[in-house]
This record gives structure tokens, C-alpha cells and sequence, in this order.
């Protein structure tokens, strides 16, 4: 039975509407109604969406394999779904900041793409799962994400893996951070989207340097959460800065971590962070000291970037918290007004996992992720932001 079929086109709703504008740069029409059809089961079916359910509740037929086949190996392109959805948000509402996320997906075997038993820091555990990275555009009304990455394991290099997954040849496993920093790049460059400060939690990031001065070369704002091993550029504790002290060396500078430039300023040891997960921002921050300290970040060419570090020091005397930030002008209470919309990003992301099927691929192939993943931000678009003010996107075909 052919796809033209059996795919429903008689319905007319303000579902129709938003499928027919969202899946507008997939080229096929048998695939632009199977768009719609995945895209009703993520918004309708109960429980877990599998391509079955979806398949026999949208359509009440067997056409699970056709739709099976439609997300795990039709070569529709998803970046220009995603800047379309991008734009459709930004005209609802400017985006108050781009959110980086990281979402954690547990699976049972080793045969889907991206899967390794790997050590999670922010779990302090083992786990076989994919790692998958985000971007949400966090506007006044809600958070979605827009653009997505997933982690390939140094595995993934081997022909056999890469064959059985499906990975096309030019995509390369890549540090997080280049992950993350090249979401950044597609979204201000090929989709157009109004700058906005990139928001997130990269305290466990393992190149964390790298992405913060990555953003800082490129004159990107940003307000980060950051470990204390983070590397600015400051004195070192033994070179006080008294008014005794010759100006050469006052003004003398080398790379310290954010745990030792706070020292420097403080003159007092405080307790390292605990490898245990982040608690949520405070929403005591009254209680707390909040300090913002001037400083540099090391970029290339052995460069340096202004940037400030805040630092929350708990009353009780915890670890402390570090942000790291190139918006030189903002009042402390505007950065954390900022840095905590990475805690809305994070909630609504649990929405999805929850509500709309974030973890429900059953598929093993790198396209086939990739799919999924637009239509559950598509159904998260819809029922979030409505189907009134698509935009027309010239950089979205």
C-alpha cells in the first residue's frame, strides 16, 4: 500500500494549518502529510508514543512501518523545520535569551546511534544512554528548544557503527562544546534570529574554557554558570593590590581559575563545589553575597576579553557558585535574572520528556534521531505558542 494511501488529507484544523506552514520546506507531499500525522500523535496519544501507537491511533490502520520508515530513513532535511519553528516563537515573543540544555536519554542497548555506558557528573553514576544538546529560545511566554545536537561517542568512528546507525560521512564526533557553540553559530548566522544572550549550566563541561572564549571571540553575550576551575585572567593572591604596591606590579596579570582569582580578591580559602548535581539558583539571593569581579577571558592568539565573574557565596558557608559573563553593563540582579531562566529551560524540557515523547524514539539511526527530535519541538511549538503569527522565512528553506 502506498503512502498516498493511507495518509489522511481531508482534515482541516488549525493543526492542518500550522503542519502545512512548519513542514512547508519538505519537499514531498506524502512526506509533509506524514509530518502531520507524527506530529498528531505527539500531541494526542497517551503514554509512550511509539510509531504503533501513533500509527494505529491518528490513522486506525496498521501504517506503522510507513511512518517507521518516514522518520528513521526519509531524507528530509530538519534545519529548515527548526528555523521555521525558530522564527514562529520570535514573532509570539522576543527571546529573553538562548538556553543551552543537555538531555540525558537512558536506553537498554548499545545499537542506537550515539549510546555509551558513560559517567554522568551531574548523576554521579554510570549510564548507558545518548546525550543529546539543545538550544531553547526562552521568550516572556515560554521556553522551547529550537535546535538540537547528539553527542557521537568516540565509537561511533568505527565503519561498522557508523554503517548501522547510518551516520552520513561529513558529520564527525565533536567535543560538547563545539556542539553547542556551532547550534549558536546556525541560529544568529543561516536562520537570521535577533541576537539574545546564550544562557546555560556548563559547570561539569569538560572545555568549558574553550566554549566561553569561543563566545567571547565572536563578541557573543553570554551568562554562564561555570566550575572554579575556569580560567580568567587576574593577579594571583601573592601580588596585593594596595596602594604601596608599584603599578607594574599592580597591573601584572596571569591566567588563575575563578576558585584562585576569588581568592586573590577575598584573601580567605572557601570550601571546593561538590561533585554532587547543582542545586537550583537561590531564590534567597537577599541572603546570599553576590560579588562581581572584572576580569579577563584568554581567547586565541593569546588575547583577553573583558568579562566579570559573579560569585554567590552561601550564607551557610557552602561551596561557592560561579558565573562567568561579557555583559559589562548589566546590574547584578539583571544577570541572574538571566541565569535563572536556564531552571525555566530545564522544566519545560522535562515537559517533554514527560508530555510529548522527548524519549520515545525506538530508532536507532543518526537521521532518525534528528526527525524526532523537530517534530517534538514542533508539538511542543503548537501547544505552547499557538498556530497564529507564522512568519514568512526567507532563510528558512
Amino acid at each position: 500500500m502506498l503512502a498516498n494511501d493511507i495518509v489522511p488529507i481531508g482534515i482541516r484544523d488549525s493543526l492542518s494549518s500550522y503542519a502545512g506552514s512548519v513542514f512547508s520546506a519538505i519537499p514531498r507531499a506524502d512526506q509533509r502529510r506524514w509530518a502531520e500525522v507524527y506530529l498528531r500523535g505527539l500531541l494526542s496519544v497517551e503514554g509512550k508514543k511509539s510509531v504503533r501507537k501513533i500509527a494505529e491511533s491518528i490513522l486506525a490502520m496498521p501504517a506503522h512501518q510507513s511512518l517507521q520508515q518516514f522518520i528513521n530513513q526519509s531524507p528530509w532535511r530538519w534545519a529548515p523545520v527548526r528555523a521555521t519553528l525558530a522564527h514562529h516563537v520570535q514573532a509570539a515573543a522576543p527571546a529573553r535569551a538562548w538556553v543551552l540544555s543537555r538531555v540525558v536519554i537512558p536506553k537498554r542497548g548499545d545499537r542506537s546511534v550515539g549510546v555509551e555506558r558513560q559517567f554522568l557528573p551531574e548523576a554521579g553514576r554510570m549510564v548507558n544512554c545518548q546525550i543529546g544538546l539543545a538550544v531553547s529560545l526562552v521568550t516572556d511566554l515560554t521556553s522551547v528548544p529550537v535546535n538540537w545536537r547528539i553527542l557521537l561517542p568516540k565509537s561511533s568512528g568505527a565503519p561498522h557503527v557508523r554503517k548501522s546507525a547510518h551516520i552520513p560521512d561529513h558529520v564527525q564526533t565533536r567535543p560538547e562544546w563545539r556542539e553547542s557553540a556551532g547550534m549558536v553559530r546556525e541560529m544568529a548566522g543561516r536562520w537570521g534570529l535577533p541576537s539574545a544572550p546564550v544562557v546555560g549550566g556548563i559547570r561539569y563541561l569538560r572545555q568549558a574554557n574553550e566554549l566561553v572564549a569561543d563566545l567571547a571571540a565572536r563578541d557573543i553575550p553570554f551568562v554562564l554558570e561555570v566550575g572554579e576551575s575556569l580560567r580568567v585572567m587576574g593577579r594571583p593572591h601573592h601580588v596585593p593590590a594596595h596602594r604601596h604596591t608599584s603599578f607594574a606590579r599592580r597591573s601584572l596579570e596571569t591566567v588563575l581559575t575563578a576558585r584562585d582569582l576569588l581568592h586573590s580578591l577575598t584573601g580567605q580559602h572557601h570550601r571546593h563545589q561538590a561533585p554532587a548535581a547543582v542545586a537550583s539558583i537561590s531564590t534567597a539571593m537577599k541572603r546570599s553575597f553576590v560579588r562581581s569581579s572584572r576580569t579577563k577571558i584568554p581567547v586565541a592568539n593569546g588575547s583577553a576579553r573583558p568579562a566579570r565573574l559573579i560569585t554567590e557565596l552561601p550564607p551557610n558557608g557552602g561551596p561557592p557558585r560561579f558565573w562567568i559573563t561579557n555583559l559589562m553593563e548589566h546590574r547584578i540582579d539583571e544577570l541572574m535574572s538571566l541565569a535563572r531562566l536556564e531552571l525555566r529551560a530545564r522544566e519545560d524540557m522535562q515537559a517533554l520528556e514527560r508530555d510529548f515523547g522527548l524519549r520515545d524514539f525506538e530508532g536507532r539511526s543518526f537521521r532518525g534521531w534528528h526527525h524526532h527530535m523537530t517534530m517534538v519541538s514542533a508539538a511542543y511549538v503548537y501547544a505552547n505558542v499557538g498556530a497564529e503569527r507564522l512568519p514568512e522565512c526567507a532563510r528558512c528553506s
